[in-house]
């Protein structure tokens, strides 16, 4: 059986690499199906598996979504006949949506999960992408590098990420299917509304999406013994913690923002540029700090952690428990996630040094501990971007066993589901678009009739008098069915307006 687990399988957890491949000569495996019927992608997604372990999952879902896209097609047939208006966006070629969107890319995906040691598991999770990725895949960087960053990292750091991204990849698919299904009108509009959302305040969302390119890296350190108390009306301890974060390309874009924000004490500090919160805030310990050096961007709990991350000799990456943990992933990639068990054991203390919460707040404290388990080796999880796919691996408490319910929900079923729920947000976008340019014709055609009227000493002007090839306006071009031959505008009117085809009157107040 055949599932569609494009989007649930790249938020899985993943897993270790082991030289122990399947062999159709193994006495311990069932001989592989003649040629004639094997997958063809079968070998190049196993040899990235364990076999023999409690999980071994294959799924070839090349071809899938074409399949789809002609149901799709065939329902969005059916509801052209019941609501042309909708009907008219739907006549897509769904299966170029796709292509364009990347999701054609992956032909096959595998997982299998191996019991390591007591209370540990080997994961890993591949996603064959033999042709390469594109599209919204895009968005997952290129090539695998060293994991650089730990080096801002404590020793005694109890979570430590570093991934890539490329945001612009993304945003540039997904315009190109608004283009597709909307037009380039549409398509401008959404880049007009990114432009000004935030443009107030000196840096727009558009000019964020497109800085949004490298590597992401968060820091998190516990105090293995301090709380600290939250403004709430009935105060609520939580472990003190410092937390740095760091994010390529933001600061360029935020920089001119941040300057102007008075409430922010700005330094140069050789090729860092400090904006330090001069508002004390009510928590202890907590000054946040940011800082720009070299295009990226800084975040921190406090300048003195921000100061320790950047100058520290000795940090994560020397860590035995790190390295082991490393070990198991690789020391390169295009992401990585590391997570010691004393951040487990804290979490699991909230019960603890809440003594005097309110019941409701020890019934939700009470249900954390429950559902945090106990763990005593730290936990990874590593993604590499290889030549023909991704793969994923970690060494987790758990299986992947859980997944294999989210997979199956990645079905014809689930998937009609979302696009039925992406279809209004599509239709409401290009409604709008399709009234800028019907008021934009009405404008035009308010402004030629009162130049015909000034010119002809008449009191009104109608559609034939402005609108032609050797008249005011050579053509006035319908968008959503409107009908301009009936307009007429006569002196003291105070609006025009005309109907769509499917009955929205569109008036323009002169």
């Amino acid at each position: 059986m055949k599932f569609y687990p494009l989007l649930a399988v790249l938020l899985v957890a993943g897993l270790k690499h082991s030289n122990s491949l399947y062999s159709a000569e193994s006495k311990d495996s069932a001989p592989l199906v003649p040629a004639a019927e094997r997958s063809q992608h079968f070998a190049a997604v196993n040899r990235q598996l364990e076999l023999g372990g409690e999980l071994y999952g294959y799924v070839d879902i090349d071809g899938d979504l074409q399949l789809f896209a002609t149901q799709l097609r065939k329902i969005a047939d059916s509801v052209a006949e019941s609501q042309p208006m909708v009907g008219a966006m739907l006549q897509q070629d769904f299966s170029k949506i796709f292509d364009e969107l990347g999701l054609t890319d992956v032909k096959a995906v595998g997982l299998s999960s191996v019991r390591d040691g007591i209370a540990g598991y080997r994961n890993r999770v591949f996603l064959y992408t033999p042709g390469g990725r594109h599209g919204l895949l895009s968005v997952l960087g290129g090539s695998p590098m060293p994991y650089v960053y730990t080096k801002l990292a404590p020793a005694d750091a109890d979570f430590y990420s570093e991934g890539e991204f490329d945001l612009p990849s993304a945003y540039k698919a997904i315009r190109a299917v608004l283009v597709r299904v909307g037009g380039e009108m549409t398509a401008s509009m959404v880049d007009a509304q990114l432009k000004k959302a935030g443009a107030e305040a000196g840096v727009s969302a558009l000019e964020i999406i497109q800085s949004l390119k490298g590597r992401s890296v968060m820091v998190l350190r516990l105090d293995a013994q301090k709380n600290i108390a939250l403004p709430t009306p009935q105060p609520i301890n939580i472990p003190a913690f410092s937390l740095l974060l760091r994010i390529d390309g933001l600061g360029a874009s935020l920089e001119k923002a941040l300057a102007s924000v008075p409430v922010f004490e700005v330094k140069q500090e050789g090729t860092m540029k400090t904006f330090t919160l001069q508002i004390p805030l009510p928590i202890e310990g907590l000054q946040p700090v940011l800082a720009i050096e070299n295009g990226a961007l800084y975040l921190a709990t406090s300048p003195a952690f921000l100061k320790e991350c950047r100058e520290q000799k000795t940090g994560l990456a020397q860590n035995k428990e790190y390295q082991q943990a490393l070990a198991q992933v690789g020391a390169e990639g295009n992401g990585v996630a590391y997570v010691s068990p004393k951040l487990f054991a804290r979490l699991r203390q909230l019960a603890a040094i809440n003594p005097e919460a309110a019941p409701d707040a020890k019934r939700v404290f009470a249900m954390i501990a429950d559902n945090i388990p106990e763990i005593k080796q730290p936990l990874v999880t590593g993604r590499t971007n290889l030549p023909d796919g991704i793969l994923v691996r970690s060494s987790l408490h758990r299986t992947l066993k859980p997944a294999l319910a989210a997979v199956a929900v990645y079905n014809p079923v689930t998937i009609g589901m979302l696009a039925a729920m992406a279809i209004p947000a599509f239709q409401k976008v290009k409604a709008q678009s399709q009234e800028k340019t019907i008021h934009n014709n009405l404008r035009q055609f308010s402004a030629a009739a009162q130049q015909y009227m000034l010119e002809n000493a008449k009191n009104e002007a109608k559609y034939n008098d402005v609108v032609g090839p050797d008249k005011l306006i050579r053509e006035l071009k319908p968008v959503a069915g409107e009908d301009y031959t009936e307009l007429v505008l006569k002196e003291g009117d105070t609006s025009l307006s005309v109907t769509t085809a499917a009955g929205k009157e569109i008036k323009l107040d002169l």
